[in-house]
């Protein structure tokens, strides 16, 4: 089996409503998706992330990453990766758009390995014996805090133990202080034996996440996630060592390396690695096994991703040592759900993977072709 043909194909879907959170308004979901097939009629298919400009990953993996997979074996998957990221490796690049690019790459290959196997991409990972996973609702974003109370109440009526609630208000939303105010009103209101998970998406510098994180700590808050800016290692570890919630982070970092660091610093407690950002599954495979070293916990994240990312995690969740739980998405996505069959839902906090060869589902051409852009 030889790889024959790499492509990609841009996707953009806009919202009504733009969602608010901690780092501005987000009004359109964006993915480069990569289709890759074999000279045996099989092919596969991944997703690079993209915040903007999908044109970017588009180029980066046709006019560099196919011409090294041209006529290759994809049973060398992980070779590949390496060769792949070894391109730019030498000249200061291991991080950004040529990561996310093998991301999608790395994440198709192992779509044909599962389909040519007969098997579900999560089994052929080696599988940690999980054919559904434990989940939360994501997310809770800004609003009137009786709107956001409501939000909250209506998904743990739906069957959620957990949520995810948006934190991280500048001072025209009332800043800190609104934050703790409705995670206070959400906790009331949900009771105690649901999960509190808080995300300030970096909108906090180091003082103001401990400040918050303090007066939160009587709230049983299951963790707080990205309180600083990525590239604030020092932040990280002034919050985990100033307070007591557990720190959450990873959606914004690249392979195993940057990983390495966060953990090396003890920087976290929970790593949430993107697979359409950290490698694919062979990046989330690798960090998985450095988190199961450290004995910390393992949280994939699919937020504003498109429904091939968010399959792939949940590939990703069956399959790594050390799960904690898995980000189920409810809130608008136009891009989630592309398939010809709807994504899989929630039922009373567990997920189930689904078990056709690869990652399980196909993909609905018409859907495609509605937020296709050239």
């Amino acid at each position: 089996m030889k790889i024959k043909t790499v492509k990609c194909r841009m996707l953009a879907g806009t919202l009504e409503k733009p969602i608010q959170f901690g780092i501005g308004a987000f009004p359109t979901f964006s993915a480069t998706l990569v289709e890759i097939s074999t000279d045996d009629g099989i092919s596969g298919v991944g997703e690079c992330i993209v915040r903007k400009a999908p044109q970017v990953t588009k180029t980066v993996v046709e006019q560099m990453l196919a011409p090294v997979l041209a006529g290759r074996d994809p049973h060398d998957v992980e070779g590949l990766w390496d060769e792949m990221f070894q391109q730019l490796r030498g000249w200061g690049h291991y991080r950004g758009f040529v990561f996310e690019a093998i991301s999608g790459v790395d994440t198709a290959l192992w779509d044909i390995l599962g389909k040519a196997a007969g098997a579900p991409v999560y089994k052929i990972l080696g599988g940690a014996g999980r054919s559904r996973v434990p989940c939360y609702a994501s997310s809770v974003y800004f609003d009137e805090i009786p709107h956001m109370v409501a939000q909250a109440r209506e998904q743990i009526a739906g069957g959620h133990s957990g949520i995810k609630v948006k934190i991280g208000r500048g001072p025209a939303l009332g800043g800190r202080r609104t934050d703790v105010a409705s995670v206070k009103a959400i906790r009331e209101a949900v009771g105690a034996d649901v999960d509190i998970m808080l995300d300030v998406n970096s909108a906090y510098d180091a003082a103001t996440a401990i400040k918050v994180c303090r007066q939160l700590e009587d709230d049983d808050i299951t963790w707080i996630e990205e309180p600083v800016p990525p590239d604030d290692l020092d932040g990280y570890q002034r919050v985990r060592e100033g307070q007591s919630i557990p720190v959450a982070a990873g959606e914004s970092e690249f392979g195993v390396f940057g990983f390495r660091d966060l953990i090396r610093r003890r920087a976290v407690d929970i790593l949430q690695p993107d697979v359409a950002r950290v490698g694919g599954f062979t990046g989330a495979r690798r960090v998985g096994a450095l988190v199961h070293a450290f004995n910390l916990r393992y949280a994939p994240h699919t937020g504003f991703s498109a429904g091939v990312s968010h399959l792939a995690s949940l590939h990703v969740a069956a399959s790594v040592p050390n799960l904690m739980t898995y980000e189920y998405f409810f809130a608008p996505n136009p891009l989630r759900d592309l398939f010809t069959e709807p994504f899989p839902t929630p039922v009373e906090g567990f997920i189930d993977v689904p078990q056709r060869p690869g990652l399980g589902l196909e993909l609905d051409e018409r859907i495609l072709r509605k937020f296709e852009i050239t």
